[in-house]
């Protein structure tokens, strides 16, 4: 049974995407959470995000499943 946030990649049921949309207000910290979390990095120089950047992080859950979660960052 597959969840309702959840997108079959292929036929295979062992891989799994899943899109988390993060959402908050201007200057709050969503694109340092997001690099962070996907390219371990953080910078203190403040830069709007214009419109939509996203960002991949694959995930391996068990020995059988792949996960991608696809990031989307939204302007504030």
């Amino acid at each position: 049974m597959e969840c309702d946030f959840c997108t079959r990649l292929s036929d295979d049921h062992s891989q799994r995407l899943l899109k988390v949309l993060v959402i908050g207000d201007l200057g709050v910290g969503k694109t340092s959470i997001i690099k962070r979390y996907v390219h371990q990095v953080f910078s203190q120089h403040y830069r709007a995000t214009i419109g939509v950047d996203f960002a991949l992080k694959v995930l391996q859950w068990d020995h059988a499943t792949v996960v991608r979660l696809q990031l989307w960052d939204i302007a504030g």
